[in-house]
């Protein structure tokens, strides 16, 4: 069984190959890109190569990944950038693409968008389809009370537009991105859940914050709770944020927070990047007139992301180790083990051609 593969045989074997076969693969992959193809903002030296041998072989290939903060043409360029290789945006998925769904219930609602730098994600929102978003940075700017041990951020451009929606009711909040000022955001997103009618600077009764649901919903775009840069430790990810929210609205309402997570591993997430492999190569129907069965195979670093949200919803699961995942030897995860470990992208686009030409 290929799950017994040698975890370290992957680094021994000879320099990336084609794939030995003259008909179309029918087989894909989705490739992480934090810890996978770029760490921090360093390019991974075997990415570029292992990337150039799928477009050779005509494997198709999405990215799907935790990062975002941008819309997905933003992003695609600056991955292009950094790859010196084109990146189609449309075979890219950021953490809150999926939230493109919302779009019908709150298209002319008043979002409060949170993460990301500057309106980056402001911007994003609009591109999706939301017509009216406020961010944290705005609420700041005109209440700087509102979290005085922060400081509003100076700006080159001062604010003369885009305040429209600071002062009017939230009826939703969507962490699009890691934040950039926890302190600032853990209490806007706090204001909101606990006002009376998303109004900032109202809060409910005591006798209300313990015995009704929160004031507005909330929407975190992934669960990460870390991710790896060039630290040599793992950094807190928006799943800490979200940690740190829900124990300080517990405490304060005594009730739980009910909220909604997009992002690996989430159903939802492959769901959605399955929709769009079936744009990117539409898979031929079998003998019984029904599509035949996708074969994809998700390379990650992080096995509570990548490799759960893989492995749950029936993919290969390609566990590297330039990563979160930094084992002592050659032992694969102990919670959420991968189809096979191995030392970097290259091996893994080398192990996925060879056991795909084993097949033929």
């Amino acid at each position: 069984m290929f799950a017994l593969f040698n975890l370290r045989a992957s680094s021994k074997v000879a320099p990336l190959r084609r794939l030995h076969t003259a008909t179309a693969p029918r087989f894909n992959i989705a490739f992480d890109i934090d810890g996978v193809l770029i760490k921090g903002k360093q390019v991974i030296p075997q990415t570029r190569r292992a990337l150039e041998l799928l477009q050779e072989n005509k494997i198709p290939y999405v990215f799907l990944t935790n990062g975002g903060g941008m819309p997905e043409s933003e992003k695609a360029e600056q991955l292009t950038k950094k790859l010196g290789l084109y990146v189609n945006p449309e075979h890219l998925i950021v953490s809150h693409s999926p939230m493109k769904s919302l779009v019908p219930k709150y298209k002319d609602a008043n979002v409060l968008v949170v993460g990301g730098e500057g309106s980056a994600c402001k911007h994003a929102a609009h591109v999706y389809g939301f017509k009216n978003v406020v961010t944290p940075e705005e609420i700041h700017s005109v209440h700087p009370s509102i979290c005085p041990i922060s400081i509003c951020e100076t700006r080159a451009v001062p604010w003369t537009e885009g305040l429209e929606n600071v002062n009017k009711p939230v009826d939703a909040v969507m962490v699009f991105h890691d934040s950039n000022d926890w302190g600032r955001d853990l209490q806007i997103c706090l204001d909101a859940l606990v006002s009376k009618g998303g109004k900032l600077g109202t809060i409910k009764r005591s006798d209300e914050l313990h015995s009704t649901k929160q004031t507005v919903p909330i929407y975190f775009s992934n669960p990460d709770i870390v991710w790896a840069n060039e630290f040599p430790v793992n950094r807190f990810g928006q799943g800490t944020f979200r940690v740190c929210l829900e124990k300080i609205y517990e405490n304060l309402t005594g009730q739980p927070l009910d909220y909604i997570t997009y992002g690996k591993p989430m159903k939802t997430t492959y769901e959605y990047a399955e929709s769009l492999l079936d744009k990117i190569d539409p898979l031929p129907e079998g003998p019984d007139g029904q599509p035949t069965k996708r074969t994809v195979y998700a390379v990650g670093d992080n096995p509570y992301a990548d490799i759960a949200g893989a492995n749950g919803y029936g993919w290969n699961s390609v566990l590297v180790r330039t990563g979160v995942f930094k084992p002592k030897g050659d032992e694969n995860h102990h919670v959420h083990p991968a189809t096979i470990v191995v030392d970097h992208v290259g091996d893994a686009v080398n192990w996925i051609i060879a056991r795909e030409n084993m097949k033929k």
